[in-house]
């Protein structure tokens, strides 16, 4: 996990969240002990220069998804000490932290939500549609009730995905 050009306040929040720990057990809830996963917590801009650069879309979001390999028929080669990896996940903290606020929701919460939301989209997970929506928001809950056990608090309450175009 790596955090760049971050505030102080949004630097605190980040340790807060425990993103690493979320996804480490999120791994190990889906038998993926072994896989790994790059996430890095940024600022709104770079995340809106990725979006721009690799998804042609000029705007901020809260989470990217950069899976390793697009498809089971890519021609993008891991070398095999990175067999396992799969792929980055890049949050803007200031993005996520500001949806919670206007939720009245827990800041670190939603970066955890985040994190699972972008591990799930590197698995191939989508909610472009109905029924993937709510197998995802399906993913989300049970991965983020296993992350709440662990830590010991009650499970967080998790939206419908909502399909977009």
């Amino acid at each position: 996990m790596s955090s760049s050009g971050l505030s102080k306040a949004d630097r605190d929040l980040v340790r807060a969240a425990a993103v690493d720990t979320v996804l480490s057990g999120a791994l190990g809830d889906l038998g993926l002990s072994s896989a790994s996963v790059n996430c890095r917590l940024t600022t709104a801009f770079e995340v809106r220069r990725l979006n721009r650069e690799f998804a042609g879309s000029d705007q901020t979001t809260d989470v990217l998804a950069f899976p390793a390999a697009a498809s089971p028929d890519s021609q993008f080669l891991l070398p095999p000490s990175e067999e396992h990896f799969l792929g980055d996940i890049v949050i803007s903290v200031r993005t996520a932290a500001s949806q919670a606020e206007a939720a009245g929701d827990h800041p670190p919460a939603e970066l955890r939500l985040l994190a699972v939301h972008g591990l799930l989209h590197l698995l191939g997970h989508d909610h472009g549609e109905p029924g993937p929506a709510a197998r995802m928001t399906s993913a989300t809950r049970r991965l983020l009730a296993g992350d709440a056990f662990r830590r010991g608090v009650p499970a967080p309450l998790v939206l419908e995905l909502q399909p977009h175009a």
